[in-house]
């Protein structure tokens, strides 16, 4: 009993070393250090920015709308078109056929 007496004040300095280094130990494994977080909150930042100049989905909606307005006019061009196509296509043939005749 006397040594408990003796060296109970260095038994609990020891004590509470080795629970203060557990708590540390504990504290560093749940939770990230300030500079990891910086970087992190970093990334954040830049992945927001990023995403805020991004098309919103209104923005896409108008424009698949714009697209279909051009498809359709596009496709009510193409009868003219082809038209065209069949004149110069006889335009082509009527020259062709001039300089083989001499004209």
């Amino acid at each position: 009993m006397d040594f408990i007496l003796e060296w109970y004040k260095a038994f609990l300095t020891v004590g509470v070393a080795i629970v203060g280094a557990a708590a540390l130990a504990w504290l560093r494994s749940t939770f990230v250090t300030k500079t990891t977080h910086e970087k992190l909150e970093q990334r954040l930042s830049v992945v927001e920015s990023t995403i805020e100049e991004m098309p919103s989905s209104k923005d896409i909606h108008d424009l698949d709308k714009r697209l279909v307005e051009v498809s359709t006019k596009i496709d009510g061009l193409n009868p003219q078109l082809t038209d065209i196509k069949r004149l110069t296509d006889l335009l082509m043939e009527n020259e062709l056929r001039g300089t083989r005749n001499g004209d």
